[in-house]
């Protein structure tokens, strides 16, 4: 269970890297990666930003692109993280049959687990992106709402999970009453 939800959270992270990376696309890296407006940058910070990113003409330009790369990138390399464990998980599953067993633990918990995380993580990262983007500060508020997004969708997927689960636990226990 712990290896499917970690796979599940990589991939989710991976994906929200490709929606972050349109976003900067369409909107503009700023609005992915780019700093609050009341951050200051010291010469020293300034001077690594511009040895990242030399063709930046300003310091917070080579702060975003710097930034953006980060954002975007990093979440990707966890996104291939990810098809390598569920493809790790799914040889082992083939190769021995304890990986495939039924766990100890009850039908459904699984969906329980990941709704609850996936659901608490697109409200904390929804809320904040809203939250910045409604007080008009839109620099970095898209790093947010794409991870929001995608914690939302995947909170829906386990959240039908749990339902169908559940509704076969009902349909079990409401033949079991009827004799």
């Amino acid at each position: 269970m712990a290896l499917r939800l970690a796979a599940t959270g990589l991939l989710a992270i991976g994906v929200s890297g490709a929606i972050a990376g349109g976003m900067g696309l369409t909107f503009g890296k700023g609005f992915v990666a780019g700093d609050p407006s009341d951050i200051t940058y010291t010469k020293a910070r300034c001077a690594d930003y511009f040895e990242y990113e030399p063709s930046a003409r300003t310091c917070e330009q080579a702060a975003t692109l710097h930034h953006y790369g980060e954002v975007v990138f990093y979440r990707l390399a966890a996104g291939v993280l990810g098809l390598m464990v569920l493809g790790a998980y799914l040889w082992a599953r083939r190769r021995w049959a304890w990986v495939s067993e039924r766990s100890a633990l009850p039908e459904g918990f699984e969906a329980t687990v990941g709704s609850t995380l996936f659901g608490l993580a697109a409200a904390l990262l929804l809320g904040q992106g809203a939250s910045q983007l409604a007080v008009g500060e839109t620099a970095g508020g898209g790093a947010y709402v794409s991870a929001g997004v995608v914690s939302l969708a995947v909170a829906a997927a386990f959240a039908w999970s749990l339902y169908r689960s559940l509704s076969r636990g009902w349909a079990l226990a409401e033949r079991k009453s009827r004799g």
